[in-house]
């Protein structure tokens, strides 16, 4: 293990740890960071590439003795984290991984085998994206797409949310997400369920699962707007009495994604 003591937080081996606070922050970079025992844990384990860990003094032998040997380990005084990072921090690790490629939707939709798809079309907050991530893995869904207006997923807070689900789902940030869905109903007969909130539409319990499905979440304050609506089979909602506002989005899909596996158990 390759132990390296920081003496300055101006060192430039720091420079992807600083500032995390900042929410445009290292956004769609290459590189990325996580924060904490357990998430650096499983993204040692997940067999993404790192570039280093940053750890207390305290916890330096800790950690070179659980990290592969050529990984860097930068050592720090718990006395300038917080300088170097931009908020009080008391987890004492860090890591910084390389993101992995894109999700290549073709081949994630090759084989014909019963599976279910997420669509984000404009989650923009990193916690309720962190969550539907978080539940599209505890559910087995195939791979979630994303439009360009989400947040990042492999943003610090995501990561935090999702509790590392961000580094094992197959992720399609994609750059024309309604020209994907279009290849995934009509080329690979995708059935697209819009889910909303509307007293016309489907009853969740009601709805009997298709074999291969994409399920699509909207933005948080708006929902799906009617370009997305028209490019569906099928409107699902959740009903709710009168005069309770909507569920956040997060909640709602992880009713949505619990219903549709335990459908899936069943048969």
């Amino acid at each position: 293990m390759t132990i390296i003591r920081i003496a300055s937080v101006d060192d430039p081996r720091l420079a992807v740890y600083r500032d995390l606070k900042s929410p445009l922050s290292k956004r769609r970079g290459e590189r990325f960071v996580v924060e904490g025992e357990l998430l650096v844990e499983r993204l040692v384990a997940s067999g993404l590439g790192l570039e280093s860990l940053l750890v207390e003094e305290r916890l330096a032998e800790s950690w070179a003795a659980r990290v592969p040997a050529e990984l860097p380990l930068l050592v720090i005084p718990h006395t300038a984290v917080r300088e170097l990072i931009g908020f009080r921090f008391h987890r004492g690790v860090l890591a910084c991984g390389f993101r992995p490629p894109n999700g290549d939707l073709r081949q994630l939709l090759s084989g014909g085998e019963a599976a279910t798809w997420v669509a984000c079309v404009g989650v923009q907050d990193p916690e309720n994206l962190g969550g539907i991530l978080r539940s599209s893995a505890a559910f087995g869904v195939r791979a979630v797409l994303l439009a360009e207006a989400c947040a990042d997923p492999f943003s610090r807070r995501v990561a935090r949310t999702s509790m590392g689900a961000n580094f094992r789902l197959p992720l399609v940030e994609s750059e024309d997400l309604a020209g994907d869905l279009k290849t995934m109903r009509d080329e690979f007969g995708i059935q697209l369920i819009a889910t909303v909130l509307a007293a016309d539409a489907e009853p969740l319990a009601q709805v009997q699962p298709a074999r291969r499905t994409a399920l699509l979440f909207g933005s948080e304050g708006f929902g799906l707007a009617p370009q997305w609506l028209a490019l569906c089979h099928r409107r699902v909602t959740i009903p709710m009495p009168p005069g309770v506002d909507s569920l956040n989005v997060n909640v709602a899909a992880g009713i949505f994604l619990y219903h549709w596996n335990s459908y899936t158990a069943r048969g």
